[in-house]
Parts: structure tokens; sequence; C-alpha cells
């Protein structure tokens, strides 16, 4: 890792945020949360909610990784309008006024989950998006269409700033990062080859992260997939092998 650099997590006290905070351990950090869950070290925020007590949080910020959301892939428009669009609007405005250098939006492999049912096609950025799948979990018939295409407006909307208002932003379209045993054998043994094939272990989330922050000054808008080096998958992270200096070390199927 390069130089110490001043980092704003949002969503520090979730599941991808935790895990990139103890990563970066040793930067200076500024961790929101809605929920900090007890942790004296999480600013508590809405970011639905425009608030200058929290937008001056972001001035002079090196990078910005926004991972703040409703993380359910099966919830209505209603219950995502405020943590997963307004928050995410929020984030990037107070970016660009913040002079933010560079912001990380944590998309999701949700914005393609409409190729899951056409086989043989390799996912790669360039493909048109199609968000949201129909799937099964636990026995259970779910849809991930409003969570998709919230993800689908983040990357857009990052494209507007990138173009507008000067920021470099890196959109990652994160694979599936388990809770709890983030290890080829602690995984939920109900979930289907869908989700196991776009497995990012801890360790490789944690580097394709660092990667965004070290990649190159001169990058203005890029969207790559974010899954480890998992053997026969579909997923194509060739671009962010090359764009990025990804490298990763894990698989699912070993």
């Amino acid at each position: 890792m390069t130089a110490r650099r001043s980092v704003l997590i949002t969503g520090a006290a979730g599941n991808l945020g935790g895990k990139l905070r103890r990563h970066l351990e040793g930067h200076d950090l500024r961790l929101l949360d809605r929920e900090p869950r007890g942790d004296s070290a999480v600013t508590p925020v809405d970011l639905g909610r425009w608030d200058p007590a929290w937008v001056r949080l972001f001035a002079g910020a090196d990078t910005v990784f926004h991972f703040a959301a409703d993380p359910a892939a099966d919830v209505s428009w209603a219950d995502l309008v405020a943590p997963n669009l307004d928050a995410m609007i929020h984030a990037y405005e107070a970016a660009a006024q913040g002079g933010v250098r560079r912001f990380v939006f944590a998309s999701s492999n949700h914005v393609m989950g409409g190729y899951r049912d056409v086989p043989g096609v390799p996912i790669t950025p360039e493909l048109p998006p199609r968000p949201g799948t129909r799937y099964v979990s636990g026995g259970v018939p779910k849809d991930s269409t409003p969570y998709g295409s919230a993800k689908l407006f983040g990357e857009r909307l990052g494209k507007t700033y990138a173009n507008v208002r000067g920021l470099s932003v890196i959109v990652v379209r994160i694979g599936w990062v388990w809770r709890g045993d983030n290890t080829p054998a602690g995984l939920p043994p109900d979930r289907e080859d869908w989700f196991r094939m776009m497995w990012l272990s801890d360790r490789d989330f944690c580097t394709l992260m660092e990667c965004c922050l070290d990649a190159d000054p001169g990058l203005r808008f890029v969207v790559v997939n974010g899954m480890s080096a998992n053997r026969g998958m579909r997923w194509d992270i060739s671009a962010t092998k090359r764009l990025l200096g990804y490298e990763p070390r894990d698989d699912v199927t070993k």
C-alpha cells in the first residue's frame, strides 16, 4: 500500500465497510454509518437526509468508499428510496463539494442478474445491463429487480459526476461476500452455483478495494467486476486486472 491517506467509508459498521475498515488501519479513517452498533469510532449519520453536519466530514478526504445501503436484495422500492437512492445521491454530492479525489461505488452483481438464465454468455462490464433476477433462497422465491436497478442508477450517476464535477469514479460490481465464515467451506450449502461462482473472498475483496485506492489518478470513470479467481465462472475480471492491477488469490472451487 502507498502513503497514508484520508479515507471516508460509508456503511462502516456493515459487512463490507467493517472488513475494509480493519484492512485500512493506519490510514486516516472517517467512518460513517446510520447504525454504529455501539462502535464509538463510527459517526452516526443518516445519509438519506442532507445535513451540513455530516456533509462537512467529506471535506478534504482523498477517497470515499460508498457501501451504505440496505443490503437486502429482495426489498421494495419504498424501502430502498432513502437508504439506497437518496443516500447515494447525497454521498456523491458531498464528495464533489468536499473536493474528494476518488469515489468508489459499491455496485452489485444484481445489475447483471438478468444474464443468469442466458447460459454461455461471458458477463463483462461492457454487456448491456440487465438488473435483477428471480432466485430462491431458503426455499422462498425472491426478486432483486428494485435493488439491482438502484445500483445501476448509482453507476450512471457516477459517470455524470465524473464528467461534470471531475470526480474519479470507480464502480465495482461486487460478487458474493458472505457475512459469516466467508470461505468455500463456510458458505451456505443451499445457495446455488450462480452465487457460488461469483464468490469474493475477504482477502480478495480487501485487495480489490486497495487497488481502487491506489489506481491510476488519471482514471475518470470505470466499471469493473469484483469476484475472486473462481475457476469456470462466467464473470469476466480481465478489465479489473488490467485497469486496477487486481490479482485475486482465492477460488471457490478449491
